[in-house]
């Protein structure tokens, strides 16, 4: 019997450990934007979101960002809270964006964007311009 107490005890101990290491705080910082709709281009994606409660800001993300180790990731999923960007920043400064997106292209959340509208909109980004 005192050996399953210690042995408990030791297992509980670990665990609140465990707990104590994971509960650090970390130097990312998850901004949620609500994505109306996702417009696809060759260049990138033009992104309607929700700006406040009445507003809709415009956001561009060039297609050179969709690279492994990127600044940017596309998730893809049917999920009902789809789509939305979330957006990570690193002591303050933009490090890396999740834009997660309906699978099928058919559904409404999705829009093209003609080669005339987007020419010139996706280059010398450096970080998402975003209007909160």
């Amino acid at each position: 019997m005192k050996r399953r107490i210690v042995v408990l005890f030791a297992l509980l101990c670990l665990g609140l450990f465990t707990l104590a290491l994971a509960a650090e705080d970390s130097s990312l910082y998850p901004v949620r934007l609500d994505v109306v709709k996702v417009f696809s281009h060759s260049d990138g994606y033009k992104i309607l979101y929700r700006k406040g409660a009445a507003n809709v800001a415009e956001l561009y993300i060039p297609i050179t960002w969709f690279v492994p180790g990127g600044k940017a990731e596309l998730i893809r999923g049917n999920d009902s809270a789809f789509p939305f960007v979330m957006v990570y920043y690193r002591d303050g400064k933009f490090d890396h964006l999740k834009l997660c997106v309906k699978t099928s292209i058919k559904d409404l959340s999705w829009g093209q964007l003609s080669q005339a509208e987007g020419a010139g909109k996706f280059e010398g980004f450096t970080e998402p311009q975003i209007k909160y």
